[in-house]
């Protein structure tokens, strides 16, 4: 488990402080909005009503000790770097900073800030992905040029292995892992992971886990 504080209890903040609280992490939402804190104070840990670039109300609620800081405030520049710097001021080791233009993101960077997000163009890219390749199920980037995604098997692909098709010479991917269905009448959708086999027959409700190079992955067939 780990421990965050997301300043700024706006859509993205809110959002992104329920998600980690729900996965069992720790975390204490920060905003001047009373309304805002009262909307979260039973979907996080701790949820408080300051100033969050108030250095004394934050060393008092204990935020010098999180593991990591989300300044997800909006459009109040001024209000992010100052929360940046005095988060960093406080000691916490990764401070997080929404920027909301490339020229804030650099300043953000220049006053401290470990990693800089621009949440909208993170949204228009994930967008992209599922318009141009909506036969991705799920679509992970791994850097620039790799990624990873699950694909529902191509009619020609069922019942042949992993041998026979031999996507690694072929097209330069690697199949990861395959979610295979489970024969369970309490969880008719459980799944189950398991490391593929180079015998293994791909079947018709398998879910492909696949691995490779952006250009190849677009060459993958649909159906």
């Amino acid at each position: 488990m780990q421990r965050f504080a997301i300043i700024g209890l706006g859509r993205f903040g809110a959002r992104l402080a329920a998600n980690l609280a729900a996965a069992g992490h720790d975390v204490v939402g920060i905003d001047r909005d009373v309304a805002l804190v009262e909307e979260m104070r039973d979907r996080v840990t701790l949820a408080v009503a300051l100033d969050g670039a108030d250095e004394q109300a934050l060393l008092m609620q204990g935020v010098n000790h999180v593991d990591v800081a989300v300044v997800g405030i909006g459009g109040d520049f001024e209000s992010i770097v100052l929360a940046t710097v005095v988060l960093k001021r406080i000691g916490v080791p990764k401070v997080v900073a929404r920027a909301i233009s490339p020229v804030s993101a650099q300043v953000l960077a220049s006053v401290g800030a470990d990693e800089v997000v621009n949440p909208e163009d993170e949204s228009a890219d994930r967008w992209a992905d599922r318009l141009m390749s909506p036969h991705f199920l799920k679509h992970v980037e791994l850097d620039p040029r790799h990624s990873i995604v699950e694909i529902k098997p191509p009619a020609r692909w069922i019942g042949q292995t992993l041998k026979q098709l031999d996507l690694r010479a072929q097209a330069g991917l690697h199949i990861i892992a395959i979610k295979r269905k489970l024969e369970n009448e309490d969880e008719p959708d459980a799944v189950k992971i398991k490391l593929p086999h180079p015998d293994d027959p791909i079947m018709q409700d398998d879910i492909l886990v696949v691995l490779g190079d952006d250009d190849n992955l677009a060459q993958l067939p649909v159906s």
